[in-house]
């Protein structure tokens, strides 16, 4: 299938470079901040502080799989290519990795108009900044990011690169502040990880501030696999490691804690809350986390709801059913190896977003590929998905 427009891509990724925790931090927090030690032969070593990072180990583009790599294997047509590693490349040496200009003109032979363009280093960090030992650098590493963020990528100025800065609830005031800011500065997406919050649902009135400002400001908010609290919680009553590292996992530490269980309890935290009941207009958004959670999730809660009463609610009974919560709320880029058409069924066509994961091994090197998984759908369906659903996030 041909398409005679340009695509909106809802996952993009960068590869960080070394300083991109440390270049704007303050010099009182610069030791304790994260930083790759490249004193050693071999892959530079990600720390926090003087503690490993615990999700990434290593610098996360020194060796890694070039894009789409992994496709076949994905789609079962190839035993070869299950790991992500499989003919390593360096990262950091390929411009279009990590050089903005260089990144708009492979952007313009992918036939990409638009993308949002999202942290690979940066989604496996923030929990571990939680932790008492580390709570007090917190919010200027975040806040030292997004101004590397600012610097290097931009947040869509010139309406094709979109990057998304990081937040963390950790503390409500110190996360509206980072949000004012980087509003101001042009953001249309935010991201945050998925899980409680110090024993708090993210649906808890405590956070009610924040959402408001969300809502307010019309700023999507982005959910992405990478480092949540899920493997403390879930992995060590099981005997398991409590932070195993990224690609690292192993069967059970993946299914129960890795993939769809972090994205479907935070989804129903949010809705069980009645988050969507108080603030209507939030837009939440699911990378990078599959799609196959979407209909058991939808059915399960719609039959919780109609089982219990209305006491079951703790912070009021929401206007609509579950599902068509999140059919208005929530928008999902599902994996292209999903059921791709049966989601637009499931969820509706116009919160459905083509994610290409370029430049990452498990995605697609040509996000364009995308269509292949749309097969069946009328054009202005194809359109949607591929473009028009993206572009009205970042207009609205």
């Amino acid at each position: 299938m041909e398409l005679d427009y340009r695509i909106f891509d809802a996952d993009n990724h960068y590869y960080e470079p070394d300083d991109c925790f440390t270049r704007h931090i303050e010099a009182a927090h610069r030791e304790r901040s994260i930083h790759i030690d490249r004193s050693q032969p071999g892959p530079g070593r990600m720390w926090v502080g003087d503690e490993r990072c615990q999700f990434f180990s290593v610098g996360a583009g020194d060796s890694i799989g070039a894009p789409g790599v992994m496709k076949a294997f994905l789609r079962g047509l190839s035993e070869e290519g299950g790991s992500p590693s499989l003919h390593p490349i360096d990262g950091l040496a390929v411009p279009e990795f990590v050089d903005r200009k260089a990144r708009l003109v492979e952007m313009d032979r992918q036939q990409v108009e638009a993308c949002l363009m999202l942290p690979t280093a940066g989604v496996g960090v923030e929990p571990q900044l939680r932790q008492p030992k580390h709570r007090d650098v917190l919010y200027p590493v975040v806040r030292a990011f997004n101004r590397w963020l600012e610097e290097d990528w931009g947040y869509g100025g010139d309406g094709r690169i979109h990057g998304a800065p990081l937040l963390s609830l950790a503390d409500v005031r110190s996360a509206i502040a980072e949000l004012d800011r980087v509003l101001e500065c042009g953001a249309r997406f935010v991201v945050l990880t998925a899980g409680p919050i110090d024993g708090r649902s993210p649906g808890d009135p405590h956070f009610d501030p924040f959402w408001a400002r969300c809502e307010e400001a019309r700023v999507n908010v982005v959910y992405h696999i990478g480092r949540t609290p899920f493997s403390e919680m879930y992995n060590t009553p099981w005997g398991l490691r409590p932070h195993p590292p990224s690609h690292r996992h192993s069967l059970m530490e993946y299914a129960i804690s890795f993939t769809e269980r972090p994205i479907v309890d935070t989804l129903t935290a949010l809705v069980g809350d009645n988050l969507f009941g108080r603030f209507p207009e939030l837009r939440i958004l699911s990378v990078e986390y599959g799609s196959s959670w979407v209909a058991p999730l939808l059915k399960k809660l719609d039959h919780i709801a109609r089982l219990h009463s209305k006491d079951m609610w703790r912070f009021g009974v929401p206007p609509l059913s579950p599902s068509e919560t999140l059919r208005r709320n929530l928008w999902v880029a599902p994996f292209f190896e999903d059921d791709v058409v049966g989601l637009t069924r499931t969820l509706g066509v116009e919160h459905v977003l083509n994610g290409s994961d370029y430049p990452h091994p498990e995605g697609l090197r040509w996000p364009v590929e995308f269509v292949e998984e749309l097969e069946g759908l009328p054009a202005d369906a194809v359109r949607r998905v591929m473009r028009d659903n993206l572009e009205g996030l970042i207009a609205a």
